[in-house]
């Protein structure tokens, strides 16, 4: 058996390692942004996190408000008669769980339509039976004409909407998602897209 034969030393390292074991059995801590300022600069998931919606918005809502749609709403306002329209949620036809990021999304365009468009606005979320049926024909059976049919019962001539698709990969441990995301703006009355803009973003888990 091994003696130590200096005390000094025998104690540095009992030192050294009762200084090392709290760093090895650290456990996760929730903190904020003002705590940990680069928290939102990482990607966590293959989902959509705010940098990711925060893309999606500029990119669509420039686009929007500088649409012909958008400058024939400010006319109608002008004349007296300024357009109703109504935020409806999107179609998520990935694989990925991102309904309340979508959701969001459109809550950041109603935030803009209602301060910086001649619209009057419809919230959905004061309409919540008739947007869960939205929802529910939202599937493989998608009718705009039937959703044009909602539009009519919220007294809206236009709604903005949109949908998702993605493609998805993996090779061994890594993968990737590329969403296509398609905002529009329908015409209740003919059910003709009066607005529409394509923005694409990757994510992925590499190594």
């Amino acid at each position: 058996m091994k003696s130590w034969k200096n005390p000094t030393r025998l104690v540095l390292l009992l030192l050294a390692a009762a200084l090392a074991l709290p760093l090895g059995c650290a456990k996760p801590q929730y903190v904020r942004d003002t705590e940990k300022e680069d928290m939102d600069e990482y990607t966590m998931s293959l989902r959509f996190d705010r940098k990711d919606l925060d893309r999606l918005y500029k990119d669509n809502i420039d686009k929007l408000l500088s649409s012909r749609i958008t400058k024939m709403w400010e006319r109608s306002a002008a004349s007296g008669n300024a357009p109703v329209v109504a935020i409806f949620p999107m179609r998520n036809e990935t694989s990925e769980h991102i309904g309340p990021q979508l959701d969001a999304l459109l809550s950041k365009f109603e935030t803009d339509l209602v301060n910086k468009s001649a619209a009057d606005v419809v919230s959905h979320e004061n309409q919540p039976e008739l947007i869960a049926e939205i929802k529910r024909q939202q599937s493989d059976a998608y009718d705009p004409a039937r959703l044009a049919g909602y539009g009519r019962q919220l007294g809206a001539q236009y709604f903005v909407t949109g949908k998702v698709y993605d493609t998805a990969e993996r090779v061994e441990d890594e993968r990737r998602v590329q969403y296509f995301m398609f905002v529009q703006v329908i015409d209740v009355e003919t059910g003709a897209i009066k607005f529409q803009n394509e923005s694409a973003i990757s994510k992925g888990l590499m190594k």
